[in-house]
């Protein structure tokens, strides 16, 4: 009886050491001398989480894009903050709403005064232009949209096509660079009925 009680006694140690030295292994504490930021960067971990929340773009007082999103990480250190399902104004010089995007993922560089988009990209102006996209740059320093993807333009039921583009925010000056092709509605010929 003392055998086996000794045996149990040996098996309960064995096991609540492997526990305790499991437990220890799985955390991470900072080593001496490394700050929570160097942990954090070390673990990819973001600096902060948002729900539906909003990021404000002004220049010089103005305000120039609200960039509303359903998720949002914020790394500092790398100048970046991830965005899920985003929905952007831009605003024009006389604070009137130019143009309005909507995208599944994005990044805003604000260091770099850059955001950009991608997957299902459609950008509507207040002119009637809309510009679907795989995915989209705006360069604030610039007021320019770019993209080398494959876009897509309609207007007044025109359509043009083609890869890469640069534009202004409104979409009044825009171009394609490559591969163009364009469907042009004849305004002379009457629409069937």
């Amino acid at each position: 009886m003392a055998i086996r009680v000794r045996r149990s006694f040996i098996y309960l140690f064995v096991w609540t050491l492997i526990a305790l030295l499991a437990a220890l292994g799985c955390s991470r504490k900072a080593p001496q001398g490394e700050s929570d930021d160097e942990t954090r960067i070390a673990t990819n971990l973001p600096d902060q989480i948002l729900h539906h929340s909003d990021i404000v773009v002004t220049k010089r007082g103005s305000k120039e894009v609200v960039i509303h999103s359903v998720y949002l990480e914020k790394y500092l250190s790398r100048d970046s903050t991830l965005m899920v399902k985003i929905d952007a104004l831009f605003y024009d010089s006389l604070g009137a709403v130019a143009s309005a995007l909507t995208a599944d993922s994005g990044i805003v560089r604000e260091n770099t005064q850059q955001m950009e988009v991608w997957s299902n990209v459609k950008v509507v102006s207040q002119n009637g232009v809309t510009l679907e996209a795989d995915s989209l740059q705006w360069d604030q320093k610039r007021n320019q949209v770019i993209t080398e993807s494959f876009v897509k333009i309609t207007y007044q039921g025109n359509e043009q096509t083609g890869f890469g583009l640069e534009s202004d925010a409104r979409l009044t000056n825009f171009r394609i660079k490559r591969d163009v092709r364009a469907r042009i509605e004849d305004a002379e010929k009457p629409k069937r009925k």
